[in-house]
């Protein structure tokens, strides 16, 4: 590998550490209280969505636990999200219940990216795609075959 090459590569690395760790900042720490307080956290909710999904099941067990209790009371108290997962989720979801949660916050996620979206369909399809890289990735999911057909039509 040339010098110019290891030098490109190292910055790459140092780029995602250092974005990764900022990302970390921004991470939901604590439940909002009001409906404003609950808009004003709305970024961070995002940044942990996406902090969850970028890291791996098995790492930062302890920091993932919170996070993903924090989402839950979240997603569940928020005044401007109402989620409605398709019936059609729940055999994934029933073999996997780690899956769940990013049903979840892809639907969430989809409705606060999408001004409120009420639409239903539009945030069921965010949530299985939210999903999917968390199925391929993990060896502690259990297969589904209803998966592995929407993974080959993606």
């Amino acid at each position: 590998m040339s010098m110019i090459s290891t030098m490109l590569l190292s910055m790459c690395l140092l780029s995602n550490i250092n974005r990764l760790q900022a990302q970390e900042r921004y991470l939901l720490s604590s439940l909002p209280g009001t409906r404003e307080q609950f808009v004003q956290s709305e970024p961070t909710v995002i940044n942990s969505f996406i902090w969850l999904k970028a890291t791996p099941l098995d790492e930062q067990e302890y920091k993932r636990k919170l996070q993903q209790a924090l989402l839950v009371a979240w997603i569940s108290k928020s005044p401007t999200v109402t989620i409605k997962l398709s019936e059609k989720l729940k055999p994934f979801a029933k073999r996997n219940s780690s899956l769940l949660l990013y049903f979840m916050t892809g639907f969430t996620r989809c409705s606060l990216q999408n001004n409120y979206s009420k639409d239903v369909l539009q945030c069921n399809l965010a949530s299985i795609k939210t999903a999917m890289p968390v199925y391929q990735k993990s060896i502690a999911i259990k297969k589904v075959k209803e998966m592995e057909k929407l993974i080959v039509l993606n």
